[in-house]
């Protein structure tokens, strides 16, 4: 059977929020319009066979018979258009409300991951395969289970009412009618657990196939040279062949509960008119009302049926979703799409401030900070401790090197060192505040540096300028990258030169400096550099290690490499396989 999350209900309600709430308890008001409608259209039948002469100049509606004049023909039309105009305006809004919201829970979902990914310190949310997993696998597939599960709860209340209308109209018909029912209810349970043991399969299957994809791309270079590339074909190819099988195979149990149920539908209006007509003799009146309306609820558990189907068919990643929101801010997370969206679609138009357009903090001295380890202990859970009783000083204005293999902890300490890792005991102070009340404070500047440049699609200017706290003239740009040695990219290409999303017509060198240079125009008391010139030549690297010497006093850097050409000028160098080894204190 299908897991189902704990506080399945209170998670399902948080994820709708208030506004898919209201806009749910509208569609269900619909459907209960809509079974109204059918009442009338039935009505409706009757006027026309009597304004047709095959009919006496009554009608009934169960046992209640109204009298009347015959109506003229277009009389009878006119109000047949207007219960058409009826149904198609609570049809519509039933499934245009779950249509809606199935894209608002799709929104709210990805903002959530969004807002996760920039402000949580979860390493979840750090992996771009399991990201890319949920976005595109986990949450289109989740929203379509609240599609699905808002129109079957749409009909089953459209179909509830229809079911008591007939019963008012003819309640003996209507009994043999439930049984017939019952017997194919039975039956569509015992398919969708058919669909459930194959859908709980597929999100599996995808989480393998998008690791596996991921892989091979990260990877590509190492495969072809190693000669693998058929073999890691033939993996993906099964990957994909059993998510296409288990998919197909829950699809084709789904479609045929919702194909058996019209059919078995079809057998069950049979049997009811026959067993009418030779054990009730229900008047031919009232008959046809019935029929009608049984021909409407016979469809609507088709519909329903379907519904059902889809719902099982889903569940596995609507779970995954739940989970993904149960330990979140996720109301905070998605209160601005509260509002934004209407019902049609249409967006309010709010003003978007840009980037460059923010209020800046006024141009004030940012104090250069030490750095203090007191008896810091870390480790990873369920694994051996990384950090034991570390004590280390780094004085304001120095630079430290920080040097090691790849896996001896360097990213580690440089997370623990800017907030986004906690210590599992002991300190780790910033200017004699904890790390991470450090760098969340509002007139903190850090400048920051990795390994692959960070460039947004706009001009030049924009990018020097983008997240810097201060305003900055253009002269003051000129003099930062003739400082980083890029006055030559500026005669060729100007402050104006617009980098596209590929990023192409810079260098990686020259990507890399721009990226030095926006650090440094933010005059930043705190300077990280993490792998900064992993992906440089030497003779880029040697420059970068120039640029990084002029600033020796002017702020306190952190330069993590495995690469010694980008130390070559630091006051002390931390060896990780030391530092793990040994207590430290740098003074």
């Amino acid at each position: 059977m299908i897991r189902i999350p704990k506080n399945f209900l209170r998670n399902s309600l948080k994820l709708l929020g208030p506004r898919g709430i209201k806009w749910l308890i509208v569609g269900l008001i619909a459907s209960i319009g809509i079974a109204l409608v059918e009442l009338s259209v039935s009505v409706v039948i009757q006027l026309l066979l009597i304004s047709f002469g095959f009919l006496s100049t009554s009608t009934r509606i169960g046992y209640l018979q109204f009298i009347h004049l015959p109506m003229p023909v277009y009389t009878v039309t006119i109000i047949l258009c207007i219960t058409a105009a009826l149904r198609f305006t609570v049809q519509l809004t039933s499934t245009q409300t779950a249509a809606f919201i199935r894209d608002y829970v799709s929104h709210r979902l990805k903002q959530n991951t969004v807002a996760q990914m920039l402000f949580s310190n979860s390493l979840e949310f750090r992996i771009s395969s399991a990201v890319n997993f949920k976005i595109s696998e986990v949450f289109v597939k989740a929203a379509e289970f609240i599609f699905n599960l808002s129109l079957f709860l749409s009909m089953l209340v459209q179909s509830i009412f229809l079911f008591l209308i007939m019963f008012l109209i003819a309640w003996k018909e209507s009994f043999i009618a439930l049984l017939g029912i019952f017997i194919i209810g039975l039956s569509v349970i015992f398919i969708n657990k058919a669909v459930s043991k194959f859908a709980k399969q597929v999100p599996k299957e995808q989480k393998k196939l998008n690791e596996g994809i991921e892989k091979i791309a990260r990877n590509f270079i190492f495969i072809k040279l190693m000669k693998k590339r058929e073999e890691e074909y033939q993996t993906i190819n099964d990957s994909l062949c059993e998510y296409s099988s288990k998919s197909t195979r829950a699809n084709f149990f789904s479609n045929f509960g919702s194909q058996a149920a019209p059919f078995l539908g079809i057998l069950l209006l049979v049997c009811v008119i026959l067993v009418s007509q030779s054990a009730f003799q229900t008047l031919p009146l009232t008959l046809i009302s019935f029929v009608y309306l049984l021909a409407r609820f016979v469809q609507s558990l088709s519909i329903l049926s379907g519904y059902f189907g889809n719902t099982s068919i889903f569940l596995p990643q609507y779970s995954i979703a739940l989970d993904s929101i149960s330990n979140s801010n996720f109301e905070s997370n998605c209160k601005t799409v509260e509002n934004e969206i209407s019902i049609i679609g249409l967006r309010s138009h709010k003003p978007i401030t840009k980037l460059l357009e923010k209020i800046k903090s006024p141009n004030i001295d940012i104090k250069i900070p030490n750095i203090s380890f007191q008896n810091m202990n870390f480790q990873y859970e369920n694994s051996l401790p990384l950090f034991q009783n570390l004590n280390l000083k780094i004085r304001a204005g120095t630079q430290i090197g920080i040097m090691g293999a790849s896996g001896t902890g360097k990213s580690t300490l440089l997370m623990l060192m800017t907030g986004i890792l906690q210590p599992t005991s002991g300190y780790i102070l910033i200017d004699n505040m904890p790390a991470q009340d450090y760098v969340s404070q509002e007139q903190t500047r850090v400048g920051y540096v990795g390994a692959e440049p960070f460039l947004i699609q706009g001009t030049l200017r924009e990018n020097l300028c983008y997240g810097l706290t201060l305003s900055v003239t253009d002269e003051e740009i000129h003099l930062v990258l003739k400082m980083v040695s890029l006055e030559s990219l500026i005669q060729e290409k100007n402050l104006n030169y617009v980098i596209g999303e590929d990023q192409s017509g810079l260098s990686a060198g020259q990507k890399q400096r721009v990226c030095l240079a926006r650090a440094i125009l933010n005059k930043p008391g705190l300077l990280i550099l993490d792998e900064a010139t992993a992906n440089l030549d030497e003779n880029n690297e040697n420059q970068v290690a120039l640029i990084l010497n002029q600033l020796k006093g002017r702020c306190t850097t952190i330069i993590v490499s495995h690469r010694p050409g980008i130390l070559a000028f630091v006051d002390e160098l931390i060896e990780m396989n030391t530092l793990l080894t040994t207590t430290n204190s740098y003074k």
